[in-house]
């Protein structure tokens, strides 16, 4: 369906909840637990007391409004999430390339996308399988690219493929895909000749940066090194 992605957790992350976009019931609800969780010390006066509590509360609120504030600018204030478009396109031909022990062989149950180190760097940055900014090739904006899987996509390419259920993204459908919607990523390893699913590695990352950290193609490259080929630095998503 053409239905942007919210801010409810649908694109979400399960792996670092800090990081999961939450509506604004949710934070109310958080700011409640925080508040009947207050400790409760009765060995201070009554004067103290409330004002340790007055304290506590507004240090809650504060948090909870502070991180709702985040949540809403780094998903519903980014175009490149809210409002991108995937496109999903069937190949009518293709070739098999029997005569490649290697060939990257797909399924029909789901869709790819050919992309570089940049992407995957950009998806652990924002959480989002988003376009790259501005136009890219053929003057298309915003928008991002997929293959439905079966006997005629098969792929030699050497370049990381992000892969999703077929029932997962539409052509058309707007709203950015999420890292949790991905269902593998596949990285070439250059000493075996062949693909590995480096999808858990790629949530570690993201599950072990800081809150606002950021990290750099370089710094993500040294981190699967042994999954990825220096050819997969592209410039382009």
């Amino acid at each position: 369906m053409d239905i942007p992605r919210n801010a409810e957790g649908v694109n979400g992350y399960t792996d670092n909840p800090a990081d999961k976009p939450k509506s604004f019931e949710d934070h109310m609800r958080e700011l409640k637990d925080l508040l009947s969780s207050l400790p409760n010390d009765e060995s201070v006066t009554d004067v103290d007391h409330d004002k340790k509590h007055e304290q506590d509360v507004d240090e809650a609120r504060n948090a909870v409004l502070e991180a709702f504030n985040k949540s809403k600018n780094n998903t519903e204030n980014d175009e490149r999430i809210t409002n991108c478009k995937n496109r999903v396109f069937k190949s009518e031909f293709g070739l098999r390339y029997d005569d490649n022990p290697n060939v990257f062989r797909t399924d029909e149950n789901s869709v790819y996308r050919v992309t570089g180190i940049d992407q995957i760097a950009d998806i652990i940055n924002c959480g989002y399988v988003r376009s790259k900014e501005g136009k890219v090739k053929g003057g298309h904006e915003n928008e991002v690219f997929w293959s439905a899987g079966g006997d005629k996509l098969n792929f030699i390419d050497e370049r990381p493929i992000l892969e999703t259920s077929i029932d997962t993204v539409k052509d058309g459908q707007i709203g950015a895909l999420s890292l949790d919607d991905l269902t593998a990523i596949w990285v070439f390893d250059g000493e075996s000749g062949k693909r590995e699913n480096k999808l858990n590695t790629i949530k570690d990352i993201k599950r072990f940066m800081g809150k606002d950290e950021q990290i750099s193609v370089e710094e993500l490259n040294k981190k699967i090194k042994d999954g990825i080929s220096l050819a997969d630095i592209s410039a382009t998503f």
